[in-house]
């Protein structure tokens, strides 16, 4: 999940704030705080709670979000991520804390949902492919060592519990939650503001978010969010109101990619092939958790445009935004009715 500062030169967020929609009454308190971790910028916006009460409340999100950046780190050691690969690897079984556990029975549930085109056990494919890095430069790994890794085809689906004692029917399996960790973290966030009785707020890790309440609860004002165009990180591609509690995640072949004799390879790998996923380079989805949402834009991205819908219904995803190559969009009908697609007359 950790990018170096020169790759994240090159992350473009999926949502861009456009600005707020205006009202008549006054604007309430904001507390706003930008702080980084998981490679990427995270900014935490309270509207209408003391000050005091907000600042407190950032101050837990980021420390929450610190460990667990070490906790479920893909590649490094010592967390709970880590120390569950290890075991793995060495054929032995490990006991997990009851919130661990959830997790991993909760991504094994959205993985078989998506046909298992998301899917967090496939760590060392990952690797092969030089993600489990802060640089990432090529080559691409060989047909001969790809094919290898599919005759194995270790995945979240091997994973088995007894109590709370993880054990794994291939010890190649490698977890990696790069696809669903920060809808985790998000969902975390959120949970934690609603406990302390904050109604209203915006929980951002570099364009993923998750909202809840109002820009301005005395008068109902929405939040207004843009989403990137892929092509071009200056510009929205469309925009859309949020005023509720809903989720905003998106994937991108343009994020974290190499290219190498004049090809792009992304870090989205689709499971059954071995290779990064390319027909859409920019997929969008909303949904009430974060956790869901980020893995199923994921799962789309993979299942491309003769597959989206399908996986769209098993994983009870209703609004999904797609963009292709050929710059040719995909939309679910209920997301189409609130999107506002850009036009260069728009501002």
């Amino acid at each position: 999940m950790t990018l170096n500062h020169r790759a994240l030169k090159h992350l473009l967020t999926a949502f861009l704030t456009l600005g707020w929609l205006t009202a008549c009454a006054p604007a309430p308190q904001t507390v706003q705080e930008v702080f980084y971790v998981f490679g990427t910028e995270v900014r935490v916006e309270i509207v209408d709670a003391p000050q005091t009460k907000a600042e407190r409340a950032i101050q837990g999100i980021e420390a929450t979000f610190q460990q667990f950046n070490q906790d479920w780190h893909a590649w490094e050691k010592g967390g709970i991520l880590g120390n569950i690969n290890q075991a793995i690897a060495t054929e032995q079984p490990i006991t997990i804390a009851d919130s661990v556990k959830r997790f991993i029975l909760k991504s094994q549930t959205l993985a078989a949902e998506s046909d298992y085109l998301f899917d967090p056990g496939i760590g060392q494919l990952i690797e092969l492919w030089g993600f489990h890095s802060e640089d990432w430069h090529g080559p691409p790994p060989s047909k001969a060592a790809i094919q290898a890794w599919l005759k194995s085809r270790p995945s979240i689906r091997d994973i088995y519990f007894k109590g709370n004692t993880l054990y794994s029917r291939n010890p190649n399996v490698r977890l990696d939650f790069g696809g669903n960790a920060k809808g985790l973290a998000l969902d975390l966030a959120i949970n934690s503001l609603l406990a302390a009785g904050i109604q209203n707020a915006i929980v951002n890790i570099g364009g993923d978010m998750r909202i809840i309440g109002s820009k301005n609860p005395k008068s109902h004002q929405a939040w207004r969010i843009g989403i990137q165009d892929p092509d071009h990180p200056n510009t929205a591609l469309a925009r859309l109101q949020i005023n509720g509690d809903e989720s905003i995640v998106t994937s991108g072949t343009y994020q974290r990619y190499f290219e190498w004799k004049g090809k792009r390879y992304s870090h989205i790998i689709n499971p059954n092939t071995g290779y990064p996923a390319d027909h859409f380079i920019s997929v969008t989805v909303i949904h009430p958790d974060a956790t869901t949402a980020d893995a199923a834009a994921t799962a789309l991205m993979i299942a491309g445009p003769s597959g989206w819908k399908k996986i769209a219904r098993q994983m009870g995803i209703t609004e999904a935004f797609m963009v292709d190559k050929n710059r040719q969009t995909y939309a679910t009908p209920t997301i189409k009715k609130r999107l506002h697609l850009m036009t260069p007359t728009d501002s």
